[in-house]
């Protein structure tokens, strides 16, 4: 018998448009303006180029989390294994990445005038900004898929 995990029984969502790359938000705290959320990359996958905005703390609960330069996605900047706690001020920007067996991860995040991240395209130019209400949108597609 096969042992469950987290990533095992979570009702995961997928980013749309993001094959192997989900999400779960625990909770919006419209009081703080923070987010609690996790986030499952399959073995491999990565997320888009990034930017947090405001302060982030994160915990590697399974698998290895992997974090490569914005403007080079070949060049390592840390390797997280399962139990690694991080954090930092904000205005980090960063591509995450899924070890050879996927990654868990717990992120806690604090908004800056509403505010958790922005996304960048190809040329690394700002193409969309989530916000702490984008966050409460998958509280309810969470809730409205159980």
């Amino acid at each position: 018998m096969t042992p469950k995990t987290l990533a095992s029984t979570v009702n995961w969502i997928q980013f749309p448009g993001f094959d192997g790359l989900y999400y779960y938000v625990l909770e919006v705290d419209d009081k703080d303006g923070s987010v609690e959320m996790l986030m499952k990359f399959d073995p491999g996958v990565s997320c888009v180029p990034h930017r947090h905005i405001g302060p982030v703390k994160t915990l590697v609960l399974e698998g290895e989390h992997i974090i490569y330069k914005v403007d080079d996605p070949g060049e390592l900047v840390d390797r997280r294994e399962a139990g690694t706690y991080t954090s930092h001020g904000g205005d980090e920007a960063h591509i995450e990445a899924g070890g050879p067996e996927g990654a868990v991860i717990l992120l806690s995040m604090t908004s800056i005038e509403g505010n958790i991240w922005e996304t960048y395209d190809h040329e690394l130019r700002v193409d969309r900004i989530s916000a702490v209400e984008d966050f409460r949108r998958g509280l309810r597609k969470q809730a409205a898929a159980k």
